[in-house]
């Protein structure tokens, strides 16, 4: 949920199926997405953010905390091969470049904040003594300001075909005094001033600078930067552009010297006087220039002149004519005018780009790519991405490539590799071999150890088949009679045959067909595999593993009553048997009480295990982009999702707590957790939003459990206030040539009392404490209720209004009808009575749903405090 992109940005990649222009017409067709692979290279390690290739393709990866490796393709090792003393900061190591010479002289650049410096971060040039970083050889070339506390210190470099060298530098500004332009000019307030910095053509930070690097390690300034010819005092010669937030990757078209980078915005969700909402932001830089900010952002829509000790509007920078009049600006006053941005998108979904879709943004530019004909690697990328520009998506966790016109204007943007899965793509790089070599940053903010290294390669010609083998069991006594299926392998080339090899042991069986029945005769552990080729000889294997001589277990829990909701008392026996092993002793089997403190449908893993009841906030938050600064126990960039539990626990009595709460998710907004914010996530419904906070709440719920003889009785709370899960467990003794099998059976007895926010879904109806501003054809609904001999329906309830109508149908709004109630009127909205609704017989599960009618349009038909399942006909 959370998206604090002051901190380090990041950069993935992207995969090709439909394209889009802004005039709504469709690209020439992309190569298709199942001509690429993506390959793990490297192990696990810690915080890689970024990486250079050399010429004969060895790959040089940094991470956050001062490490160097070294990726070897041709013998596939990997090794660290120094290591910088770094200041504990957002900087630390942030970017690494190889010189242009490097096969000669062996000098690479970095980019870092050094433990012996003060509050600055350092760019040095260090030389390779064989494949070991030689910190002797530090060559400190350039200082850029940084206080080493808040924010943005951007960080990325490359080299353009001139040898000219290009570092991004952050604003080093404080965000969290505004969601707006951070402008605040008052004594004790510049570290919440951009104007000192980004705005400032007399400071380094804010930047990209753009210096020729010199043989002694030194460097000279280019021709056609900035300021390079002013000589007012009043500039710094090295910035080739001014005016930037926050940014990160850095890329030089080696055609035309256009510059590509990618801005990270400020959090505003909605306009305000103050200024427009945040964007994050695509740039183009034909040449030297400012492109805006503090003053300006996205298509230089500009911010306000604040009075900020009145909280007070002055008036609107003027982008043709921008001023900074900062106490804390030590340049010009009159700054160049301000270019747009080359590409621009808020939170919510992009009226220019509707395809980049909705939520917690952190926009990264990539590499272009140079197809070359001569290259005679098999794995290198087609002609069809040549001068093609790479972006990815940390937040959002697309893939995207920019194709331009002939004016090098924006001509199409396409999705790459949708299907594939990446783990926050952080940075990037072509190799010589054409292929796409990629940083997986991991699945945290920081403090991942689980970042690699990976490459992305273009499958030419025949593409393999991909097999599938699925089989339905595992193990059994023998003889063990078993079918397996290959019928889901395919193969992406159209038109291609395919066939089957079989093997049990190594051994060939069965004949060319996609499914075998085969009979093991023998106890044993056997091996089934099978081969799908296609008719040029391309192959793909899948395998499983059959148990064969030990039958497995049959466990069974049978209650007393049915129906599955719990009364005072619940009678129970568990049931097991087992061919080989005989009458089973009661102590081996496990029998397990456990009680969740909450009414909510329950799910459960293949494997029996009882999920949260609120998976569905559970799926809702690994799909958004909630665990960019969120961990389920420790801090990340934001708390804990335990922490946040823990927090409203006391206020989770609060009737309106979750919609609150559920509403910042959507907003956005700081304030809770000190001055760090939430990003906004205008995308979400607050359906969505509120399940997440449901979901977050459970995880304090205290839940209770304990064991229980093989048979017999136990207890449940009279207000019918939990659910009770009833397990069974038993695992048999195998053989000497069969392992042990295990097996279980589950029984979840849920309340027969439910309230408002235990139902699983509504339409026109509110939740809170009640169930509220019911609309005509509104309805509440709740999953998997076991009907059998579920007789009646009581409602605690209340309403004014005269003709209303409670229909229970089942399985969807409009299904089958089982019962109707027709509302008598109570008095006042607070007049509680109970109404019975009586069913008519039905057996087994249905999802129930609550359907409110009325003739007449009403707002608000009827409140409903409470509705109790009966398992008899009242007298």
């Amino acid at each position: 949920m959370n998206r604090f992109r002051f901190l380090l940005p990041v950069l993935l990649v992207g995969f090709l199926t439909t394209a889009f222009r802004r005039d709504g017409t469709t690209a020439e067709e992309a190569p298709d997405e199942h001509r690429f692979r993506k390959i793990d290279l490297t192990g696990d390690l810690r915080d890689l953010v970024g990486l250079d290739i050399a010429p004969n393709g060895d790959v040089y990866l940094i991470g956050h905390g001062g490490e160097l490796y070294l990726y070897r393709p041709k013998t596939r090792e990997t090794r660290r091969i120094g290591k910088l003393d770094v200041q504990s900061s957002e900087a630390m190591l942030q970017a690494i470049g190889l010189d242009p010479n490097f096969s000669q002289n062996r000098h690479l650049y970095l980019y870092y904040a050094p433990k012996s410096r003060k509050q600055v971060n350092l760019l040095s040039r260090f030389t390779l003594r064989g494949d070991t970083l030689d910190r002797s050889t530090e060559k400190p070339m350039l200082e850029v300001p940084d206080t080493w506390a808040c924010c943005h210190s951007g960080g990325s470099m490359t080299f353009d075909r001139h040898g000219n060298l290009y570092l991004t530098t952050g604003d080093n500004t404080n965000p969290f005094g505004t969601n707006y332009s951070p402008s605040d000019d008052r004594a004790g307030r510049e570290m919440f001033d951009a104007q000192r910095s980004a705005g400032n053509t007399n400071d380094l930070r804010g930047k990209i600078l753009r210096i020729h690097p010199e043989p002694d390690g030194s460097y000279t300034i280019p021709k056609g930067n900035l300021f390079a010819e002013a000589a007012d005092g009043l500039t710094r010669p090295e910035i080739y552009i001014m005016g930037c937030r926050n940014p990160f990757q850095v890329t030089v078209d080696r055609d035309t010297d256009l510059v590509y980078w990618s801005e990270i915005g400020p959090d505003a969700s909605d306009d305000d006087p103050r200024g427009p909402r945040g964007y994050d932001e695509l740039n183009q830089a034909r040449q030297a220039g400012n492109h805006g900010w503090p003053f300006f952002i996205g298509p230089n829509e500009p911010y306000a002149r604040v009075d900020f000790d009145r909280d007070s509007v002055l008036f609107r920078y003027d982008p043709q004519n921008p001023v900074n009049l900062s106490a804390n600006n030590t340049g010009r006053r009159d700054l160049p005018p301000a270019t747009p941005a080359f590409l621009w998108y808020p939170y919510d979904v992009s009226p220019e780009w509707p395809d980049l879709g909705a939520g917690g943004r952190t926009l990264v530019a990539g590499p272009i790519y140079y197809f070359d004909p001569a290259n005679p690697s098999p794995i290198k990328f087609p002609a069809w991405f040549d001068r093609k520009l790479f972006l990815g998506e940390w937040m959002r966790n697309w893939l995207k490539v920019v194709s331009f016109d002939d004016q090098k204007k924006l001509k199409t943007i396409e999705s790459f590799m949708p299907s594939t899965t990446f783990r926050k793509p952080i940075s990037m790089k072509f190799g010589p071999d054409g292929a796409l070599y990629l940083l997986e940053f991991g699945a945290l903010w920081g403090g991942n150890r689980d970042s690699r290294l990976v490459r992305i390669e273009y499958i030419p010609g025949n593409r393999p088949p991909i097999a599938r083998l699925e089989t339905g069991t595992d193990a059994g006594a023998a003889p063990l009679p078993t079918r397996f299926s290959a019928r889901n392998s395919l193969d992406y080339d159209k038109g291609d045959r395919i066939s089957y090899r079989w093997t049990v042991n190594g051994k060939p069986v069965g004949a060319n067909t996609a499914e075998l029945d085969y009979t093991f005769q023998k106890p044993g552990n056997y091996r089934v595999k099978v081969a799908v080729v296609d008719q040029a000889g391309a192959r793909s294997e899948a395998a499983t593993s059959i148990s064969v001589g030990n039958a497995p277990p049959k466990v069974s829990i049978q209650l007393e009553q049915k129906g599955l909701l719990y009364g005072p008392a619940v009678s129970y026996q568990v049931k097991v048997e087992d061919a080989e092993d005989g009458p089973v002793r009661p102590e081996d089997v496990q029998v397990r009480l456990t009680y969740l403190p909450t009414r909510k449908t329950l799910s459960f893993s293949e494997k029996g295990e009882v999920l949260s009841p609120y998976h569905r906030g559970a799926t809702w938050i690994e799909e958004n982009d909630c665990k960019g600064c969120h961990a389920l126990k420790e801090k990340s960039v934001g708390p804990s999702f335990q922490a946040i539990a823990e927090r409203y626990r006391p206020r989770k009595a609060d009737p309106n707590v979750v919609e609150r709460l559920g509403d910042k998710i959507i907003r956005g907004g700081s304030g809770e957790w000190g001055q760090v914010n939430m990003s906004a996530h205008p995308q979400l419904s607050a359906e969505v939003a509120n399940e997440m906070v449901r979901y977050i709440f459970s995880l304090t719920d205290q839940k209770s459990e304990k064991p229980l003889p093989q048979q017999g009785q136990f207890d449940t709370e009279p207000n019918g206030a939990g659910t009770y899960i009833l397990t069974a467990r038993y695992t048999d003794k195998g053989s000497r040539t069969a392992r042990p099998l295990t097996r279980q059976s589950t029984v979840v007895l849920r309340s027969p009392v439910l309230t408002a926010q235990d139902f699983d879904g509504n339409y026109e109806v509110q939740r809170r404490d009640i169930i509220t501003d019911v609309h005509k054809a509104g309805y509440v609904m709740v999953r998997k209720i076991d009907l059998t001999d579920i007789s009646a329906v009581a409602f605690q309830l209340a309403t004014e209004v005269n003709g209303s109508r409670i229909e229970v149908r089942l399985d969807s709004p409009t299904g089958e009808i089982i019962g109707e109630l027709d509302v008598p009127v109570t008095g006042q909205r607070d007049n509680w009575a109970e109404q019975v609704l009586l069913l008519r017989p039905t057996t087994g599960e249905h999802d129930l749903y609550f359907v409110f009618r009325n003739r007449l349009y009403v707002l608000n038909l009827v409140n409903i405090k409470q509705v109790q399942f009966r398992k008899e006909t009242p007298k």
